[in-house]
C-alpha cells in the first residue's frame, strides 16, 4: 500500500559541524517512508535496473532511499546483501544500505573522518560527487563531475564519472545519482600522455645530439663530449621505457620486486647524476646535505630509485631557476629513510589529493608521479611515505623502508 507522501519539516538534529554540504539527516522512519514510495511505483525497479551503471535514488539530505542492482559492485566486501526481505516485504535496499550517504555506502575512507559522515568533511570540498548532487539541486539541472574515491581497508583508489538529475514524485525532491567506474579509462590515459610526453622529449634530445655529430664541424674533444650526452640521453630514454612498463606491471600486481645490499649515499649520488643535465638547463641545484647519513640496507635498487626520481622530478618542478633542492638519508637500527626538500609550499587544496591517481597540478593526464610512489612505496616495498609542508619551512617529503625488509611479491 501506497504511503502518502507529506514532506516532512522535522530532521535529526545532528549538532555536528560541516566543513562543506549541510550534515541534516532525515530521521529513519522518514527514509523508510521514501523507500516504500519508490519501491510502490510501478516499473520503478526494472526502469533502475535498466540503468547499465551503479544508480540510486537520493532524498534532499543526500540519503540513499532505492538503488539498482549494479550498485552491488560499488558495496564493500562484509556488507549486507542488497536484496532481501525485512517486515514481510521485498526490500530492493536493505537497512545495509538504506539511510546512508554514497561515500558511505561505498567505503570512501574520508567519510568517517569526521562525525557527520559524507559530503561534510574538509575533503569533500574537492568531492565531484558531492558537488554534482549539491549543484544539481541547486539548479534544478542534471549535472555531472568526476570524482577520485579511495575506498575500503586496502585505500583502493577510484576514478569516478558521476551523474545527478534531480526528480519529483509526489511533490517531494529527489535525486537520481549514478556512478560509473573510469579507473582504467584514466589510468590508460594518464600512462599514454606521460609516456608520450616524456618519450618525445627525450628522443628528441637524442635527435639533436644526434644532428649536431651529423652535421656541425666539432674538434676531437667536442665529438667525444657529445657523444657522451648522446649515450646519456640514451640510456634515458631507455628507462623512461622501462618506468612505464614497470608502472603499469605494478598496477595490475604482476611486479616482480628483486633485492640486493644497498648504500644510502650511493643510491643518492646516483640521483644527482640522473639529474645533472636537468639541473643545468634549468640552472637549479640538486645537493646530498651535509648530514647525509651512509648506511647499508636491501632493497629493490630499480624500485627505490624510481621512487625517488619521481619525488625529485616534482621538487625541481616546483621551484625556479637558482634554487635548490636537497637530499638527504637519516637510519635507525630497523629503516633508512630518504627525504626530499625544497622551499616551495604545497596549497592545502593540493595536499588533500597528493597520492590519488590522476590528480596533478599540471593538468590533465599528468598524475600518477606521487600516486606511483605511494603504490612502490607501499605496496612492493613494505615502506611508508609522508611530508610535511610549511610557509617558513618549505616541503619535505619522506619515504622509509625496513633496512632488511621481507618483500612482498
Amino acid at each position: 500500500m501506497r504511503t502518502t507522501n507529506k514532506p516532512e519539516e522535522e530532521f535529526q538534529a545532528t549538532g555536528l559541524d560541516t566543513k562543506f554540504a549541510p550534515a541534516e539527516r532525515a530521521p529513519g522512519e522518514v527514509v523508510e517512508r521514501q523507500h516504500r514510495l519508490l519501491a510502490s511505483l510501478p516499473y520503478v525497479k526494472d526502469l533502475m535496473d535498466a540503468i547499465p551503471t551503479a544508480a540510486m535514488v537520493l532524498n534532499k539530505e543526500r540519503q540513499i532511499v532505492f538503488t539498482n542492482d549494479e550498485v552491488r559492485h560499488f558495496i564493500p566486501a562484509g556488507s549486507e546483501p542488497l536484496t532481501g526481505k525485512r517486515h514481510g516485504e521485498a526490500m530492493h535496499c536493505t537497512h545495509a544500505i538504506i539511510g546512508k550517504r554514497p561515500g558511505e555506502a561505498t567505503g570512501c575512507i574520508r567519510a568517517h573522518t569526521c562525525a557527520s559522515g559524507c559530503g561534510t568533511t574538509v575533503f569533500c570540498r574537492n568531492c565531484g560527487a558531492v558537488k554534482a548532487v549539491l549543484n544539481s539541486q541547486n539548479s534544478k539541472r542534471p549535472d555531472e563531475q568526476e570524482c577520485r574515491m579511495t575506498c575500503g581497508e586496502n585505500a583502493e583508489p577510484l576514478d569516478l564519472r558521476v551523474w545527478a538529475r534531480p526528480i519529483e514524485i509526489e511533490g517531494e525532491p529527489f535525486t537520481v545519482f549514478s556512478i560509473k567506474d573510469i579507473s582504467d579509462e584514466k589510468r590508460k590515459e594518464a600512462l599514454e600522455r606521460i609516456f608520450f610526453h616524456d618519450i618525445l622529449n627525450t628522443a628528441s634530445g637524442v635527435k639533436g645530439l644526434a644532428d649536431l655529430i651529423a652535421n656541425a664541424v666539432l674538434s676531437s674533444n667536442e665529438t667525444t663530449e657529445i657523444a657522451g650526452m648522446l649515450a646519456d640521453s640514451s640510456s634515458h630514454l631507455v628507462d623512461e621505457i622501462r618506468s612505464q612498463r614497470l608502472l603499469s606491471a605494478a598496477e595490475q600486481g604482476h611486479l616482480e620486486v628483486a633485492s640486493e645490499p644497498l648504500q644510502t649515499i650511493a643510491v643518492l649520488h646516483k640521483l644527482t647524476r640522473h639529474f645533472h643535465s636537468f639541473c643545468t638547463e634549468k640552472w637549479q641545484h640538486l645537493v646530498i646535505a651535509e648530514s647525509a647519513v651512509d648506511c647499508s640496507f636491501v632493497s629493490d635498487p630499480v624500485l627505490i630509485q624510481r621512487v625517488l626520481i619521481n619525488l625529485t622530478i616534482n621538487a625541481l618542478e616546483a621551484v625556479g631557476s637558482g634554487e635548490t633542492v636537497t637530499l638527504n638519508a637519516e637510519s635507525t637500527d630497523d629503516s633508512v629513510t630518504f627525504t626530499v626538500h625544497n622551499h616551495a609550499v604545497i596549497a592545502p587544496e593540493v595536499r588533500q589529493q597528493l597520492f590519488t591517481r590522476s590528480f596533478s597540478t599540471k593538468g590533465t593526464g599528468r598524475g600518477l608521479g606521487t600516486y606511483s610512489i605511494k603504490l612502490l612505496t607501499e605496496r612492493y616495498l613494505n615502506g611508508r611515505v609522508s611530508f610535511v609542508s610549511h610557509k617558513t619551512k618549505g616541503t619535505t617529503f619522506k619515504v622509509t623502508y625496513p633496512r632488511v625488509p621481507a618483500i612482498r611479491h
